[in-house]
């Protein structure tokens, strides 16, 4: 079996937009985009209530049908979330990028192997078949960051000094532009509404052991690996236990809070939600 050690999410401000959840030989972690436009539903956020609602179906679906392969999951949840925000909705959307989206990481034990899913910036740290650990999952979203940090970095290199808001205000029209480009041909694919983007998941397997280990991530958790350089893959999946779990925490959230941070650091948000999820196969291979 599948065993959970550590399932965590630490939201900042005041709504998480993240979700952990798992069920079976499955486990995840969704992390919920924020919105950057008028607001579809009566909730605190868009993005919270689809990662909470499509953490929920994807235990109700797996639990209804355990062998149903991943890609037909996903695109059953994304059929449904699309159903839910139909009859929850108080507008509806002017745009399909208005529509809530969130990234997306499972580790499913299936057919005696462990499969990686991923969809935009949440990831997978395992060994590799060499022994090595590193990060799985890869996404054109990657790149189409990497302009908008770009951009970021040229606005703070002319005013340190600026304000974060006044930072994403400057950025807004190329967040907007981003946004237009999701669930696309040509663009990023992103768990959400559009069952369609289940056909366009990462997705790998690699051998099963006993004892293997896995830690699924949110972006904003990654950060201490992705963006600052303070942990490694390595670290991630030696995480035991939630005071272990609670010090990375602490740590990500000193380097976010450091007074010259979003200088040397570049990033939209000064600070996000972290989720980590770390299990354990217990099986005998």
């Amino acid at each position: 079996m599948l065993k959970i050690e550590i399932a965590v999410s630490d939201g900042q401000g005041s709504v998480n937009e993240d979700a952990v959840g798992h069920h079976g030989n499955a486990a995840w972690v969704i992390d919920g985009a924020t919105g950057i436009g008028a607001s579809l539903l009566d909730a605190p956020s868009d993005a919270a209530w689809l990662a909470q609602t499509a953490s929920r179906l994807l235990g109700e679906v797996l639990a209804q049908s355990p062998d149903l392969p991943t890609v037909e999951v996903l695109r059953t949840v994304m059929a449904r979330c699309a159903e839910a925000l139909e009859r929850e909705q108080v507008r509806p959307a002017d745009w399909p990028h208005e529509h809530p989206s969130a990234a997306f990481a499972m580790v499913r034990i299936i057919d005696g192997e462990a499969e990686f899913t991923t969809l935009a910036d949440c990831r997978v740290a395992a060994l590799d078949e060499a022994g090595n650990a590193q990060l799985f999952g890869v996404s054109t979203l990657d790149a189409i960051e990497a302009r908008t940090l770009a951009a970021a970095k040229a606005i703070l290199d002319a005013n340190p000094a600026v304000t974060p808001e006044a930072l994403k205000a400057q950025l807004m029209p190329g967040l907007r532009a981003n946004r237009s480009l999701m669930n696309r041909e040509g663009g990023y694919w992103v768990l959400g509404t559009e069952p369609a983007a289940a056909d366009h998941v990462w997705q790998v397997r690699v051998p099963l052991r006993a004892g293997q280990r896995f830690a699924i991530a949110s972006d904003g958790f990654l950060r201490l690996v992705e963006l600052f350089g303070a942990a490694t893959p390595a670290d991630m999946l030696a995480i035991s236990g939630a005071g272990d779990a609670a010090g990375w925490i602490e740590r990500l959230r000193d380097l976010e809070r450091q007074p010259d941070s979003l200088r040397r650091f570049t990033r939209v948000k000064p600070h996000d939600d972290a989720s980590l999820v770390v299990c354990i196969w217990e099986g005998t291979h």
